[in-house]
């Protein structure tokens, strides 16, 4: 009798009637798919798995860019289903799938539609929308550095910070690349990650990556020149036992300079003079 009673007691507990809560639950992307026309989806990495909740909808991997997923309707005006992809960095993007007759034709960039998510996500608590953001971007893009803290010199290029601006809940990088040598530099990616300043024998490094919400363009700089680069990220402070590194690749190259940041170096900020910003 006991044992039934506590299994009674177990069956109404919270823990079975236990629901997942909203922030756990992923949101889908909607996609429209037509039956003459072919829908075209981008993804950051290689698709390795595709699942559909219906026949109707047929796929197939591109043979020369496997990140590439085409999608057509086997079916015409079939119901709304479900469909589930897979990438080779292991993650999940869900969709929900619907048939039209006039499917757009222009290819969906994923990852520049999770970029647009994550960046509005982050500008939700600023005063600032995309548009002010870019007009403080382009201005600073413009600016002379006032003073410049160099980083290592690699292969004859440094990388050194300038202005840091905040405005609004946010920080803006003023980044200066200077090549000495007459060998233009080519720009490949950027590298922000917040680590610690010294770790112990045997110990692994413990970095954590972070994004820019924007950012100007930025190819490289020709040899004997220089160029500037701006980032805005979501104001942050750091602790005195880590650091902010800054990196930019050379592409083609190991020219890599680098750029290390204090916490007491962004809290050195200064107050926002843009000519166009309030």
């Amino acid at each position: 009798m006991r044992i039934i009673m506590v299994l009674i007691a177990f069956a109404l507990s919270p823990i079975c009637c236990a629901q997942f809560v909203q922030e756990a639950q992923m949101e889908t992307y909607p996609i429209q798919i037509g039956w003459d026309k072919t829908t075209v989806l981008v993804f950051p990495y290689e698709v390795v798995s595709a699942d559909f909740g219906s026949p109707a909808v047929l796929s197939e991997k591109d043979k020369a860019a496997p990140n590439v997923l085409k999608l057509k309707a086997g079916i015409r005006y079939f119901s709304s289903t479900s469909m589930y992809v897979i990438t080779s960095e292991g993650k999940l993007y869900p969709f929900t799938v619907d048939f039209t007759d006039y499917p757009d034709a222009r290819p969906i960039d994923i990852g520049k539609q999770q970029e647009v998510e994550y960046a509005n996500a982050l500008l939700e608590g600023s005063a600032m929308n995309a548009a002010d953001i870019s007009a403080v971007i382009n201005e600073m893009s413009q600016w002379i550095p006032n003073r410049l803290f160099w980083g290592k010199k690699r292969g004859m290029v440094r990388l050194g910070l300038g202005e840091l601006i905040e405005k609004d809940g946010l920080l803006f990088f003023q980044l200066a690349v200077e090549n000495e040598s007459w060998v233009d530099y080519l720009a490949k990616k950027w590298r922000f990650t917040v680590q610690d300043k010294k770790q112990t024998k045997r110990t692994a490094i413990r970095e954590v990556s972070i994004e820019p919400i924007s950012f100007s363009p930025f190819q490289g700089v020709a040899g004997k020149s220089a160029g500037v680069a701006v980032f805005a990220f979501p104001r942050f402070t750091i602790a005195d036992a880590k650091e902010l590194s800054i990196q930019v690749f050379e592409s083609n190259g190991d020219r890599n300079p680098v750029v290390k940041l204090s916490g007491k170096k962004l809290l050195q900020v200064q107050p926002i003079l843009i000519s166009n910003q309030k």
